[in-house]
């Protein structure tokens, strides 16, 4: 994988990140993916039951998509929509993706346009001693299996008033955009617990960084927060070997020093790297060197 895996969307205006009294959420059915046609909204179904056949651990539940970020006055409005799973590897997995990327530019002036684009979770991890942590992502996931990455997965639906794990089931007007936010900040500490076994009182509030882009699964974004741990690395190393509840979805875990994570692109284990992971890192560097801002 090369440096262009991903790219950034936006970042927060001033270090460490938005605090959640400083990010909106906008919920909309015109933040949703546009439909194609008759015939390609059957291959998406053909792709799930492919994928399904190869990998029955996977879960077609209902996600968030990621629109797009207006920053301005000091805070962040994310606008979103819905999704699923099964859209999402129908669309920003499937074979013909460039083609749909283009299509979309042609009709609609964005290349995201037919793209499910589920908005994913991360965390730049930092102990009590500065370190950062890393888990490398078992054979059971869907993606990036073998890499290394950083605790996270998604904010669901299901969690918030009104809302299901079946896309079909939700009406988005019974939606609290509130309820939304709180899930999206929430979620990310549940990944922390569920992923390293760490409990939620040693974790700080998130701050969102900002959002980074997968070029390897066609723009597919990620929303990337910095979370401090109470516990050193030492502790955090115990806990995970004791497994958490979503311990299959990784099989080791590692640590860099927060001082090196400015030259991380320059170590070995960027190569190694989740392009999730490096979304993070690129947006921890562009807040701590003096550069963050709004890109979108």
């Amino acid at each position: 994988m090369s440096a262009q895996d991903v790219s950034l969307l936006f970042v927060s205006l001033n270090s460490p990140g938005f605090s959640r009294e400083n990010v909106k959420v906008s919920l909309s059915r015109v933040h949703n993916r546009e439909i194609l046609s008759e015939h390609r909204e059957l291959e998406i179904d053909r792709i799930w039951q492919e994928r399904l056949r190869k990998n029955p651990h996977l879960y077609d539940g209902s996600k968030f998509r990621y629109h797009t970020a207006v920053v301005g006055g000091g805070s962040v409005e994310l606008r979103l929509g819905l999704t699923s799973y099964r859209e999402f590897l129908g669309t920003n997995w499937a074979p013909d993706t460039r083609l749909l990327r283009a299509r979309a530019q042609e009709k609609y002036g964005n290349t995201q346009a037919f793209m499910s684009d589920p908005l994913g979770v991360g965390n730049f991890i930092e102990t009590c001693d500065s370190h950062v942590v890393f888990i490398k992502r078992s054979n059971r996931v869907g993606e990036a299996q073998g890499l290394w990455d950083v605790p996270g997965g998604h904010p669901e639906p299901e969690e918030v008033s009104g809302g299901s794990p079946k896309l079909e089931e939700i009406d988005m007007s019974v939606l609290s955009s509130a309820e939304v936010l709180r899930e999206i900040f929430e979620s990310t500490l549940r990944e922390i617990r569920d992923e390293i076994n760490v409990p939620l009182s040693s974790l700080s509030e998130p701050v969102l960084m900002g959002v980074a882009a997968n070029h390897t699964s066609a723009g597919r974004p990620s929303a990337e927060f910095h979370v401090r741990c109470s516990l050193d690395k030492a502790e955090v190393v115990r806990l995970y070997h004791e497994g958490g509840s979503e311990a299959e979805e990784s099989s080791n875990i590692t640590f860099i020093q927060v001082k090196d994570v400015s030259r991380i692109e320059e170590s070995e284990i960027w190569t190694e790297m989740a392009p999730s992971a490096k979304g993070c890192m690129k947006l921890y560097n562009a807040l701590n060197s003096g550069t963050g801002t709004a890109m979108q």
